[in-house]
């Protein structure tokens, strides 16, 4: 019955992650993924995040050979929650002696709420550094099973956090509390055997993991900064700072941040595991009175990696509620290591309450999973295809559009780029650079080779004519798009290429013979 209820789960997320509809922030992630390499990161694209989503996207499209690439991104978000449910599993099995305990951990990840909203949802780098983030702390703490560590657990350890780091800055807080772990523990170990054993592979592996970020600052350290960090001090919180409305409010303050990470830690049952949590380390304590204890460094180590993850939840600015995700697989680890410590004998009167009370939230959060089960049916209506469907749609009425040709100008370009068509460098991350274009110091404006705004789209559009605007998904920001589009007599089609929460999406075709079949 657990594995059977895993395996339902594991539908109902597949089936979620299908079906979950299309977000603005996929429009600035996919599309840079589907280009890398076609262009310079940074100063063509204005990406403005570390490159390992970017370049994962590629790879993954380019192994499968597939042209659906909403579905791409989202088939890699799906890998990354199987596997880190399943690093969860087996080490809570393993470290616990119980399958029953894996199953439930487990479970306690695939039915959190928060991560079943837009966290986990997207095709974004918001939860692809968690499978990571959970594997390189296993594998950490796994090594030193054995009376000698294992330095290549040690060696992939330190890959799979500078991965992590490489996918979301903000997953450095993994480093400081593993670095200095790999440099001290556990103290039986002789200093120089701890240094060669295991400082040393866990820092090879950290270089090895960190080499695409890397190598994009060594290359050109000037524009790696302005974009990843800069960007973020400034014109991002300039933009939002004027406008705090748009696309709902935003959370600019740290009280205002302090309260989304209550509900975010409170939520979802979270109460209940650190309830247990502390029930545990007490009962733990008590029992191994008797100095027969295991060494209390991982216990100390896991509680860091929490602290550290929730620190930093609170540095950008403004917030969502996906920068407060990082520490909740750590809080399923910590339980995972509070239990191991009861003695067997004395888990008979633990277990029931234990099992009893962490259910709850995976009762509270199945139902969820399993009402998208039934979608896998019907799958043409899966957002992924339906929106394949609608870049098919937008590149037919294109091509036959009197063979004129030229780019798609769009605030979104997965549509254009679903039907295989072309789109402009500089608004291939979406409306990224673009809504900020203005506010980018003029320091740093050397930096970015593509700067668009909307004050300045007209000019890029006259230097190079695009076949057609599709417009309608991004509120004002599109205005300058349409009044070039009548400026210049484009026409708009009667046909709807997407319609959602957004907006409407039309495309306005450059004047030529009329369409045929339009």
């Amino acid at each position: 019955m657990p594995f059977v209820t895993i395996a339902i789960a594991l539908a109902g997320l597949f089936a979620r992650l299908m079906t979950y509809p299309v977000r603005h922030d996929e429009q600035i992630y996919l599309p840079v993924g589907v280009l890398f390499g076609q262009g310079d990161l940074y100063r063509d694209y204005g990406f403005n995040n570390l490159p390992n989503f970017p370049m994962l996207v590629r790879l993954a499209l380019t192994a499968f050979g597939s042209d659906h690439l909403l579905l791409g991104g989202r088939l890699i978000v799906f890998a990354g929650w199987a596997a880190a449910a399943g690093a969860i599993a087996m080490f809570t099995a393993r470290t616990t002696g119980e399958r029953w305990a894996g199953v439930l951990a487990a479970l306690l990840l695939l039915t959190n709420p928060v991560l079943l909203g837009q966290t986990g949802m997207l095709a974004t780098n918001n939860f692809l550094p968690m499978p990571f983030a959970v594997l390189g702390t296993i594998l950490f703490l796994t090594a030193f099973e054995r009376d000698r560590p294992r330095s290549i657990m040690l060696l992939a350890a330190g890959i799979c956090v500078a991965v992590a780091a490489g996918f979301k800055a903000n997953y450095i807080f993994l480093v400081p509390p593993l670095a200095v772990a790999a440099l001290l523990v556990p103290r039986r170990i002789r200093a120089i055997d701890r240094l060669t054993h295991m400082t040393l592979p866990f820092a090879a592996g950290g270089v090895l993991g960190a080499l695409p970020t890397l190598g994009y600052f060594v290359s050109d350290p000037n524009s790696f900064l302005a974009h990843v960090i800069r960007y973020h001090r400034g014109p991002h919180i300039a933009y939002w700072l004027q406008n705090p409305d748009l696309d709902g409010t935003k959370v600019m303050t740290l009280a205002g941040k302090l309260s989304m990470a209550a509900n975010v830690w409170g939520g979802g049952g979270t109460i209940l595991v650190t309830a247990v949590i502390v029930a545990l380390a007490w009962i733990g304590r008590r029992r191994r009175a008797d100095g027969q204890a295991p060494p209390a460094w991982p216990i100390l180590l896991v509680i860091a990696l929490i602290v550290g993850g929730m620190t930093l939840s609170f540095a950008p600015t403004p917030a969502f509620p996906q920068y407060y995700t990082a520490p909740i697989p750590f809080g399923i680890i910590l339980l995972t290591l509070l239990y191991a410590r009861i003695p067997s004998r004395d888990r008979t009167r633990v277990r029931p309450w234990t099992a009893a009370i962490l259910a709850v939230p995976v009762v509270l959060g199945l139902p969820r999973l399993a009402l998208a089960v039934p979608s896998l049916a019907h799958s043409e209506a899966w957002a992924v295809y339906r929106v394949h469907a609608a870049g098919v749609v937008l590149a037919d009425i294109v091509r036959r559009n009197g063979g004129v040709t030229g780019p798609i100008a769009t605030l979104a370009p997965i549509y254009p780029l679903e039907g295989g068509l072309a789109v402009y460098p500089a608004l291939a991350a979406g409306p990224l650079v673009y809504r900020v274009g203005e506010l980018i110091p003029q320091a740093d404006r050397k930096y970015y080779d593509r700067r668009i705004s909307p004050a300045t789209i007209a000019r890029l559009l006259d230097k190079a004519p695009p076949a057609g605007l599709l417009v309608g998904l991004e509120g004002r920001l599109d205005d300058p798009l349409i009044a070039y589009a009548n400026r210049h007599g484009y026409r708009r089609v009667d046909t709807v290429i997407w319609s959602d929460r957004y907006g409407t999406a039309r495309l306005y075709l450059k004047p030529s013979a009329s369409p045929r079949g339009s």
